[in-house]
Protein backbone atom coordinates (compact mmCIF):
# COMPACT_ATOMS: atom_id res chain seq x y z
CA UNK A 1 0.00 0.00 0.00
CA UNK A 2 1.24 3.48 -0.70
CA UNK A 3 2.35 5.84 2.01
CA UNK A 4 1.88 9.64 1.89
CA UNK A 5 4.58 11.93 3.32
CA UNK A 6 4.05 15.54 4.51
CA UNK A 7 7.42 17.55 5.63
CA UNK A 8 6.88 21.35 6.94
CA UNK A 9 9.81 23.42 7.54
CA UNK A 10 9.10 26.63 8.74
CA UNK A 11 12.70 27.51 10.14
CA UNK A 12 14.11 28.71 6.26
CA UNK A 13 13.45 31.23 3.74
CA UNK A 14 11.79 30.75 0.40
CA UNK A 15 15.21 31.05 -1.09
CA UNK A 16 16.53 28.27 0.78
CA UNK A 17 14.06 26.51 -0.44
CA UNK A 18 14.66 26.64 -3.70
CA UNK A 19 18.06 26.19 -3.40
CA UNK A 20 17.12 22.61 -1.73
CA UNK A 21 14.71 22.27 -4.79
CA UNK A 22 17.56 23.21 -7.42
CA UNK A 23 20.35 20.39 -6.21
CA UNK A 24 17.62 17.97 -5.89
CA UNK A 25 16.94 18.65 -9.25
CA UNK A 26 20.80 18.15 -10.32
CA UNK A 27 21.05 14.64 -7.84
CA UNK A 28 18.54 12.21 -9.97
CA UNK A 29 15.17 11.77 -11.41
CA UNK A 30 12.53 14.75 -10.44
CA UNK A 31 10.07 12.30 -9.48
CA UNK A 32 12.07 10.03 -7.84
CA UNK A 33 12.82 6.07 -7.79
CA UNK A 34 9.42 5.07 -5.79
CA UNK A 35 7.81 8.08 -5.80
CA UNK A 36 4.10 8.71 -6.87
CA UNK A 37 3.50 12.57 -6.40
CA UNK A 38 5.57 14.80 -5.28
CA UNK A 39 4.71 18.58 -4.71
CA UNK A 40 5.93 20.94 -2.58
CA UNK A 41 6.15 24.43 -2.21
CA UNK A 42 6.91 27.93 -0.03
CA UNK A 43 5.01 28.46 2.82
CA UNK A 44 4.75 31.35 4.78
CA UNK A 45 6.99 30.77 6.70
CA UNK A 46 9.14 28.35 5.31
CA UNK A 47 8.74 24.81 2.92
CA UNK A 48 6.11 22.12 2.78
CA UNK A 49 5.66 18.84 0.40
CA UNK A 50 3.67 16.34 -0.03
CA UNK A 51 4.83 12.93 -1.09
CA UNK A 52 3.46 9.94 -1.83
CA UNK A 53 5.89 6.26 -2.19
CA UNK A 54 5.24 3.04 -2.91
CA UNK A 55 7.27 2.36 0.03
CA UNK A 56 8.54 3.63 3.33
CA UNK A 57 11.69 1.98 1.94
CA UNK A 58 11.72 4.17 -1.28
CA UNK A 59 10.86 7.31 0.64
CA UNK A 60 14.14 6.47 3.33
CA UNK A 61 16.17 6.32 0.53
CA UNK A 62 15.20 9.09 -1.40
CA UNK A 63 15.26 11.31 2.05
CA UNK A 64 19.34 9.66 2.83
CA UNK A 65 20.67 9.65 -0.10
CA UNK A 66 19.14 13.07 -1.70
CA UNK A 67 17.03 15.54 0.36
CA UNK A 68 19.80 15.29 3.07
CA UNK A 69 22.60 15.89 1.66
CA UNK A 70 20.41 18.48 -0.49
CA UNK A 71 20.16 20.48 2.76
CA UNK A 72 23.66 19.89 4.00
CA UNK A 73 24.83 21.38 0.54
CA UNK A 74 22.94 24.47 1.42
CA UNK A 75 23.68 24.99 5.07
CA UNK A 76 21.04 23.56 6.29
CA UNK A 77 19.95 20.79 8.62
CA UNK A 78 17.29 17.91 8.44
CA UNK A 79 16.93 17.64 12.07
CA UNK A 80 13.86 19.09 13.54
CA UNK A 81 11.70 18.89 9.84
CA UNK A 82 8.30 17.79 10.98
CA UNK A 83 7.26 14.93 9.31
CA UNK A 84 4.47 12.91 8.98
CA UNK A 85 2.61 9.73 7.38
CA UNK A 86 -0.49 7.85 6.73
CA UNK A 87 -1.38 5.18 4.54
CA UNK A 88 -3.02 6.09 0.94
CA UNK A 89 -6.45 5.06 0.50
CA UNK A 90 -7.11 6.84 -2.32
CA UNK A 91 -4.86 8.86 -4.92
CA UNK A 92 -6.35 11.40 -7.78
CA UNK A 93 -5.36 14.19 -9.61
CA UNK A 94 -6.91 16.35 -12.18
CA UNK A 95 -5.02 18.63 -14.83
CA UNK A 96 -2.80 20.20 -12.29
CA UNK A 97 -1.46 22.65 -15.01
CA UNK A 98 -4.66 23.92 -16.32
CA UNK A 99 -4.17 22.80 -19.81
CA UNK A 100 -6.99 23.01 -22.46
CA UNK A 101 -8.60 19.81 -23.02
CA UNK A 102 -9.69 17.90 -26.16
CA UNK A 103 -12.96 18.91 -27.25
Amino acid sequence: MAICNILEDSRHTALQAEQVAAHLCTTGPVLPEGARLFLSGCADPGWRAVTVWDSTEARDRFIVERLVPAYEAVGLSFDGVRRTQFKVQMLTAGDLFGAPRPA
